[in-house]
C-alpha cells in the first residue's frame, strides 16, 4: 500500500476515533509564526480534518492536502461553513505548488510519511519570507493498567507489532528537531508540548487501533482477532493518556 493511502481503507473509522489538538497548540502555533486571521495554510497529510478545524476556526485560509480520497469525502462536508478552506487530493510529494505561497506549512501527525529529501525542500518553496513550517503529533502515554492489559493480546496475536509505538517519532528524544536543522532550510525550532486524557469505551479503543498503520498491515481475519481480544482484555472505560509535541521553524532567508 502507498505510503498514506493506508488510512483511506478505513475513512469512517479513522474520523471517529482519531483525536484533534488542543486548543492551546494553536494558538502558541499562532503566536509563534505570528499568523493573523487571512494568512494562507499548506496543511500536508490532513486526513479527515482533525487539525483543519483548529486553523479553519481562527480564520486562517487553508489548502489541505491529502491523497486519501475517501477521507477527503468526510472533510469536505464538515467545512461548508469556511470558504477559506479548500481540499486537493495529492500527496505531498505529487502535490503542484506552481506560483502559490503560504505562511505556514502544517503537518498534522503526517510528516513521518513524506519522503524528507523532498519534504523540507519543497516546504521552503512553498513559504513566503518569514513564514514557517510546523510539525505536530500524538504519542501515547497509556498508564500501566492499560499496557498490562494489552501485553498479553498482543504477544498472543500480533507480537511483531507490540512494543514501542511508531508515534515516537514525535517525541522530543526523537528525530525531528535534527530533520529540520539537517535540512539547512529552516532556523531553530521551537518546541511545545501538551498532555491530555481521552476517555474511550473498550469498543472505541480497540476501534481506534484497528485504524493504525500497523494494524492495518495484518490481514483483516488475524487483525479482527486481535481487536476482539483487546477490547475483551480492557475495562469497559478506558481513560488513555497522550502527548502532543509542536516544532515549529521559520524559514531560511533564500539565497539570491
Amino acid at each position: 500500500m502507498e505510503p498514506g493511502q493506508t488510512f483511506n481503507t478505513v475513512a469512517s473509522i479513522y474520523d471517529a476515533q482519531r483525536s484533534g489538538y488542543p486548543e492551546a497548540l494553536f494558538d502558541d502555533l499562532l503566536r509563534i509564526s505570528r499568523l493573523r486571521p487571512g494568512d494562507r495554510v499548506l496543511e500536508v497529510g490532513c486526513g479527515t480534518g482533525q487539525a483543519t478545524a483548529g486553523f479553519a476556526a481562527r480564520g486562517l485560509r487553508v489548502v489541505a492536502t491529502d491523497p486519501g480520497d475517501r477521507l477527503l469525502d468526510i472533510a469536505r462536508p464538515k467545512f461548508d461553513q469556511f470558504p477559506n478552506v479548500q481540499f486537493e487530493i495529492s500527496s505531498f510529494e505529487d502535490w503542484p505548488l506552481g506560483e502559490r505561497s503560504f505562511h505556514l506549512v502544517a503537518a498534522a501527525q503526517s510528516w513521518h510519511w513524506v519522503r524528507p529529501e523532498v519534504g523540507f525542500e519543497k516546504a521552503s518553496r512553498a513559504l513566503s519570507p518569514g513564514g514557517h513550517l510546523a510539525i505536530f503529533g500524538h504519542t501515547p502515554r497509556w498508564s500501566p493498567e492499560i499496557v498490562d492489559a494489552l501485553q498479553p493480546v498482543y504477544r498472543r496475536f500480533a507480537p511483531e507489532i507490540w512494543g514501542p509505538p511508531a508515534e515516537n517519532w514525535y517525541l522530543p528524544e526523537g528525530p525531528i528537531s535534527h530533520l529540520v536543522a539537517a535540512s539547512g532550510r529552516f532556523e531553530q525550532v521551537s518546541h511545545r508540548n501538551y498532555t491530555w486524557l481521552r476517555q474511550y469505551s473498550s469498543k472505541s479503543f480497540a476501534a481506534y487501533l484497528g485504524t493504525r498503520s500497523d494494524h492495518l498491515r495484518l490481514m483483516k481475519d488475524r487483525r479482527e482477532a486481535l481487536l476482539s481480544a483487546v477490547e475483551l482484555a480492557l475495562p469497559n472505560e478506558v481513560n488513555a493518556g497522550w502527548e502532543t509535541n509542536l516544532y515549529v521553524a521559520l524559514v531560511r532567508k533564500r539565497r539570491r
